[in-house]
């Protein structure tokens, strides 16, 4: 079902406060699921880091991602940092929210950790535009409506 990119960033933002998140973290996340959802990635990866709020992707990409606009800016540009096994898969969704243009976002599997290499044009701040519709499955519409606490269902399951 199509709705609008603010309806679902609101709803992510609200399931990850649910989920005891901060304010500043389930923002962050709220707009990555948007990200996430729009380059059609799985859904799974979005519920997975509600999971728990003391070991999650929410916790961890948003400092990964400083640390990457830092080695970027010493590095000309390109640069690559290890993942937590757990993050791979929201971390383009996160680096997507850089305010720099992008080249380059790839996931490179690895045989202990994955690395995340990002290729920036830094002369370029760009603003991220959230396309104004999206089409989130209705199972990830359901499950973060009951995180948040928006629905009827019981609260007794966690995502």
């Amino acid at each position: 079902m199509k709705q609008t990119s603010f309806d679902l960033r609101t709803l992510a933002t609200r399931a990850a406060q649910g989920a005891g998140f901060d304010i500043a973290q389930a923002e962050t996340f709220g707009r990555a699921a948007v990200r996430h959802v729009t380059q059609n990635r799985d859904s799974a990866a979005i519920l997975d880091a509600l999971r728990s709020s003391r070991d999650s992707p929410i916790l961890r990409l948003p400092l990964m991602l400083d640390d990457m606009i830092a080695a970027c800016a010493a590095l000309g540009g390109t640069a690559e940092l290890t993942l937590n096994p757990a993050d791979a898969a929201l971390a383009p969704s996160y680096a997507e929210l850089l305010p720099v243009r992008l080249r380059e976002c790839n996931v490179i599997p690895g045989p202990d950790q994955p690395r995340l290499r990002v290729t920036t044009d830094a002369a370029h701040r760009s603003e991220v535009d959230l396309p104004a519709l999206v089409a989130a499955p209705d199972a990830l519409q359901d499950r973060l409506k009951r995180i948040a606490g928006l629905d009827s269902s019981p609260r007794g399951t966690r995502p």
